[in-house]
Formats: structure tokens, C-alpha cells, sequence
């Protein structure tokens, strides 16, 4: 059975938006603060009367949303009255929240945890049930058919009508078209949450708490001081050192002057937003305030394309992530375990033993034909280097927006007209009579998208949408994997204990379940992904002027959000520069603080295959590991980076020993 807090966050969802209706983060906070007692009410942990709030039973529920409150008001000296505690457990409202949102997706009702994407998986948006063992009924349902259906509350519904009323869900949850509807009875609806509210000492407290903070708010005084400014070299401004690593020097630059800051990369100006209080900001509020529309327009004009997902904005972005959600899902890519390592197991066989070997190359190899095979039905073999020309152009081209196409544009030209070939047979292979007809795969939910509603997607941008599987894994999967094959050999105690894993792992048939037994590897690549992310800075055009840590962020700034910043702060990961992969442990869960761990981005934009590329990076080098036997090239190579188009390691090499496991 779900929790009050997550129930309350699913009926605020509002699924065409896909985000959440807005309500003040006070009221919220303090709405979620009561549903966290109230679940400890019914747990037989607290009792409340008109005066006091009392602990009735210390031993922990085991649930980590209410067992932290559990034990403040266990380990607190002095009895208090529930509202106290209201105001006080607010305070960890955003944990609550974020947490909620995680387990919901954990527990396969919502698709993402990102509050601007918030998407119900397809069995409840069809079945309007919850994936619980009781299979219940949607929130949004049952409390409409209190409100409105005269049903018979239940002791949860009373218990979510207290805390909606009291932080104004109901205002917002009906259109204006809704509330003249049933506004004869308003009166009698308003009636009923008065009686079921009455019912319950916290919702009085809660209620009490909400209308006393919005009596407290004055407005605060409008920010005044100049952002800080990074001058640079006089011609190249910062490039010289964000491309030698952008980690290291956005990172150095918050640390001195804040969370935000301008830099000048040659001629243009940008904003810099970094750090925990900047990654909230995108996951809350990145929807209000921020626009992916101009940053990456470039990019889906060079690919002949009108829009894209990472160039589209509102609810046709949500709209478009919903229809390709499933396949670029985890557990989509779960389901083509044994052909994503039989087509590593050939690429490895195929490379010349005890010779360097470029790993980068050969893992875009890898990870292009997985993603084709999986996503489109077609390998990418023969394209690879045009599938890596025409994105390493557009991406230098859209990210670098001084430099202009001509220098490129010859071999972009060619390229794109061989990748119009591997477009043309993707296509074909899912016509009636081809032999992925009906397959299921992305290339099916592109064409039957394209027949339902041309307009949304057009013919125009079937070639680019067609191209996104090759496209997509070459830069972030295969970078990922080769920081990661680094690490490996760079820690010879990590590599036995890996490959030893690696070796029991495929000694039984492939599945979701057994990947579980990958966990050295896969905390591995945890920490690869905390250490060396593959998108460490995200950007966005500032569609609304907003106020952020005491500075005014005008509208139609160019804006970076360096979400990787708080990977190398030690309030968060303590000595961040050592490769520690105990941080994942349970006991420690460093990555599980909210908006600190954030490898595939934040917000609404946060990369729609983060599941896919992570469940992929750890099948293949699992797969590698467990069937080649390799050293680094010269044995005391140290990581050099460079940062054009993206992360990658720079003189990475190693040499296939042997076959381990032909």
C-alpha cells in the first residue's frame, strides 16, 4: 500500500503537463509533513490530542519516508502539540518529496521522479490501478467519487481530503470549465471536506500550520547585487579551461564565487547556474523558467529536422517523451540481455590480440550495433564512422554556436547521406512484409506515432527521430564505458573482483533478476558516472526572469546549469577525487541525497534512456570482462580528458591478452 506523502503527490499530478498542479512549496511542505504523521498514527508509532503530539511506540516501521520523523520525535526532550511538529518536519520537505516521487517510480506507477515529467506507466494510465498488491484504485478517482459521488470515505481518503484541502489541491486540480460545472454544489462539496477534515487532530494541524505560514510570508526584497563575472584571456575568455575540464573549472568557480556566476567562452556571455541549490531549482522549477528550444534548435535544423526531444519545450516535449518512453526504457533494453553481450562477445573477438587497441572506437562500435539492433532492427556497423561524423558536427556546431558549419561541412555532407541509406532500409524493414513488421521497437512507434497524428510527427523529422538509437549511445553509453574500463584497470583489487563476478553471473541464463548479482560492477559504474559524467553541464535558454540566491536571472540569457558540480563537493561525496565505490553501499547511499547525483542530467530534459545507457554499461562491461583479458597501454597511463564534443578519455589504450572466454 502506498504512503500518504506519495499518494498526495500522484494526485497532484497533472498528466497532460505532465508535472505537478502548482502549490506553494510552504503548503506542500507542510502538506506532506502531516502525511508522514498521519501514516505514523496509523502505524501505532504517535497519538495526538488538542494539546500534545506523544510518542506511543519507538521501534522503527522500516519505511525510510517516515522512520527519520519516527526518530525525531523519539529522540526530542520535550512533548509538543502536532502543529509544532507540522512546522518542523516541513523543514525536510523537499527529502519527503523527492523520496515520494522515487519510490513511485520505483513501484511502477510513475515512468520519472523529475517533476516535470512526471508520467504514469502505461498499465495505470490504462487500468487507472495501481501496480500494489491490492491493485487499488487511483487516487484521483476515489477522492472525486467522495467529492462528487457521494461515495463513503474510508479512513485514507478521509486522511488525503484533509491534507488537499488544506494546502489548496482542489482549487487547482479542476479547470474553470469543471468548477462551473458542479458549482451548485460547491457548498455541499465544501461540507463534506469539512466533516472528514474534523475527523483528523493532525489535518486540523496541518490546516492550522499552512494558514499561518501564509500570514507570515512578506515579500522578499528584490535582489540588487551584480552577478559575478569571470574574465578570462582576452580572445578566448574561459575556453581554454573549460575545455581542458569543465568539471575542474566550473566546479573552482563555485566554490569562489557561488551559485552563480558568468563566464566568456570566445565571444559570448553565459550565466552559470551550479550546485545542490541549482539542481533543485531544474528539477522543480526548470519547466517555468527555463527553454531547451534555442540551445539545441541548431542541432535538430543541421538533421533536416523541425523539433526534437531535446529541443522541444511544454507538452509537446512531455507529449513526445511519453511515446518513446518505452523503448528507450531499462527494462526494454533488460529484454535483449543475450544479444546486447553476443554482440559485444564479436566486436571483442574481432580485435587482434596483444596490439593497442583504441578502446573509445571499438566501444562506439558496441554500443551503436547494440542500440540499432535493440532500438531499430538494423546493425550500425557499416555507418559507424558517419554516424560519428555527423554527431560530433552538430554537436560542435550547436553547443560552440561561433563556430559556423562550412569547415565541417563536406564530410558532414557525406555522412548524412549515407546515414539517409540506413534511414531508408530502417524504415523499410518495418513496412507490412519487412522483416521487423510489427516488432515493437522504436522504429514501430515512430511510424505508428507519424500515422495517428502526422502533424506531431511529420515526415520531415522521421529521419532524425529514425537516426536517435545510432546517435544517442555513441557520445554518453561508450564515454561512460570507457572511464569505466579505465577505473577497472587503473584498480587491479577491482578488476579480480569484478571479472570473479562477471564469471558467476553468466554462468546462468540472462534476466533482470540476475543482474542483481552485478553489484561490485555496477557501483563501478556508479562512481565512474559520479567521477567522469558524460553530459556534466546541461543547457537552456532563460524563457522567464526568476530570483536565485539573492540574484535576478533575467529573461533571454544564454544559460549553463552545471549539475556535475556537486559530484566533487565533499559535503556530498566526501574526498571527491578518490574512486570509492563503498559510497553506493546502503550504510552510506551517497548518491541517494536528492538532487546531488544527477549522471543523465536534471528536469524535465534529464535523459529519457538514463535506465537503458546504465543497464547497458554495466551488461557490457560485465561482457568484456568476463571474456577478454586486458591491461592498460602503458601499464602506468594516467587519465587525461578532453572535453570537445563531450567528456571522453584522451590516450586511453589498452591490449587484449587473451580470450578468456571464447
Amino acid at each position: 500500500m502506498l504512503r500518504f506523502a506519495e499518494e498526495v503527490m500522484l494526485l497532484l499530478l497533472n498528466e497532460d503537463a505532465g508535472a505537478p498542479a502548482f502549490v506553494p512549496e510552504a503548503d506542500l511542505h507542510h502538506a506532506l509533513a502531516g502525511a508522514v504523521l498521519m501514516d505514523l498514527a496509523l502505524e501505532n508509532r504517535i497519538d495526538a490530542d488538542l494539546e500534545r503530539l506523544v510518542l506511543v511506540d519507538p521501534a522503527p516501521v522500516g519505511d525510510d519516508l517516515l522512520d527519520p520523523v519516527l526518530k525525531s520525535v523519539s529522540e526530542s526532550e520535550q512533548t509538543h502539540e502536532a502543529e509544532y511538529w507540522v512546522r518542523r518536519i516541513a523543514k525536510d520537505g523537499d527529502r519527503i518529496r523527492s523520496r515520494a516521487l522515487v519510490r513511485l517510480v520505483e513501484a511502477g506507477i510513475l515512468l520519472s521522479a523529475e517533476e516535470g515529467a512526471m508520467l504514469p506507466s502505461h498499465k495505470v494510465a490504462r487500468a487507472r490501478r495501481y501496480p500494489t498488491a491490492g491493485a487499488e484504485q487511483e487516487i484521483r478517482l476515489r477522492i472525486m467519487g467522495v467529492l462528487f459521488g457521494g461515495d463513503m470515505p474510508g479512513p485514507r481518503e478521509v486522511v488525503i481530503i484533509c491534507l488537499a484541502d488544506a494546502c489548496g489541491i482542489f482549487e487547482r486540480m479542476l479547470s474553470k470549465a469543471e468548477r462551473d460545472e458542479v458549482r451548485e454544489r460547491i457548498e455541499e462539496v465544501q461540507e463534506r471536506i469539512d466533516q472528514v477534515r474534523r475527523m483528523d487532530l493532525i489535518g486540523q494541524a496541518v490546516t492550522r500550520a499552512v494558514r499561518d505560514s501564509a500570514r507570515e510570508k512578506a515579500a522578499p526584497a528584490p535582489p540588487t547585487e551584480e552577478i559575478p563575472f569571470v574574465k578570462g584571456a582576452p580572445l578566448l575568455g574561459s575556453a581554454r579551461e573549460a575545455a581542458r575540464d569543465v568539471r575542474e573549472f566550473l566546479t573552482r568557480q563555485y566554490l569562489e564565487l557561488g551559485p552563480v556566476f558568468e563566464i566568456r567562452l570566445l565571444r559570448r556571455r553565459t550565466l552559470v547556474l551550479a550546485g545542490a541549490e541549482a539542481n533543485q531549482l531544474v528539477h522543480r522549477k526548470g519547466r517555468l523558467f527555463l527553454s531547451s528550444h534555442d540551445p539545441w534548435r541548431g542541432l535538430a535544423e543541421n538533421l533536416d529536422a523541425s523539433r526534437l526531444v531535446i529541443n522541444m519545450d511544454g507538452k509537446e516535449h512531455v507529449a513526445m517523451r511519453k511515446a518513446l518512453a518505452p523503448a528507450f526504457s531499462g527494462a526494454r533494453f533488460q529484454e535483449h540481455l543475450e544479444l546486447a553481450s553476443e554482440v559485444c562477445r564479436q566486436h571483442i573477438a574481432a580485435q587482434p590480440l596483444d596490439k593497442r587497441i583504441q578502446p573509445l572506437f571499438l566501444l562506439q562500435q558496441i554500443i551503436a550495433d547494440q542500440m540499432g539492433q535493440i532500438l531499430a532492427g538494423e546493425s550500425a556497423s557499416e555507418y559507424l564512422e558517419d554516424i560519428v561524423v555527423c554527431l560530433e558536427t552538430v554537436l560542435i556546431t550547436s553547443i560552440a554556436k561561433q563556430l559556423p558549419m562550412f569547415p565541417f561541412a563536406r564530410k558532414f555532407k557525406k555522412a548524412r547521406r549515407r546515414l539517409e541509406q540506413l534511414v531508408h532500409k530502417a524504415l523499410q524493414s518495418h513496412m507490412p512484409g519487412g522483416p521487423h513488421h510489427d516488432s515493437g521497437d522504436l522504429i514501430n512507434d515512430i511510424i505508428d506515432l507519424h500515422r495517428s497524428d502526422p502533424q506531431f510527427m511529420p515526415e520531415t523529422d522521421m529521419s532524425a527521430m529514425v537516426l536517435s538509437p545510432y546517435l544517442v549511445g555513441i557520445e554518453t553509453v561508450a564515454n561512460t564505458c570507457a572511464f569505466t574500463l579505465y577505473a577497472i584497470l587503473k584498480h587491479p583489487n577491482l578488476k579480480a573482483r569484478i571479472v570473479a563476478e562477471a564469471d558467476r553471473f553468466f554462468l546462468g541464463p540472462l534476466s533482470a533478476e540476475s543482474l542483481q548479482q552485478l553489484d561490485v560492477t555496477h557501483r563501478v559504474v556508479l562512481e565512474s558516472m559520479r567521477m567522469y559524467p558524460a553530459a556534466p553541464v546541461i543547457f537552456r535558454k532563460v524563457a522567464n526572469s526568476f530570483d536565485f540566491a539573492g540574484y535576478r536571472v533575467p529573461a533571454g540569457k544564454s544559460l549553463f546549469v552545471a549539475t556535475s558540480v556537486t559530484h566533487r563537493l565533499p559535503e556530498f561525496f566526501p574526498d571527491p577525487d578518490r574512486f570509492d565505490i563503498d559510497r553506493y553501499l546502503p550504510d552510506r547511499a551517497e548518491h541517494r541525497q536528492p538532487n546531488v547525483f544527477v549522471p543523465f542530467g536534471v528536469g524535465t530534459h534529464h535523459c529519457l534512456g538514463g535506465s537503458f545507457a546504465e543497464t547497458q554499461t554495466l551488461l557490457t562491461i560485465a561482457t568484456i570482462m568476463h571474456i577478454a583479458e586486458i591491461e592498460l597501454d602503458p601499464p602506468g597511463y594516467e587519465l587525461k580528458m578532453t572535453n570537445v564534443p563531450t567528456p571522453r578519455p584522451k590516450g586511453f589504450r589498452f591490449r587484449l591478452k587473451r580470450l578468456r572466454k571464447p
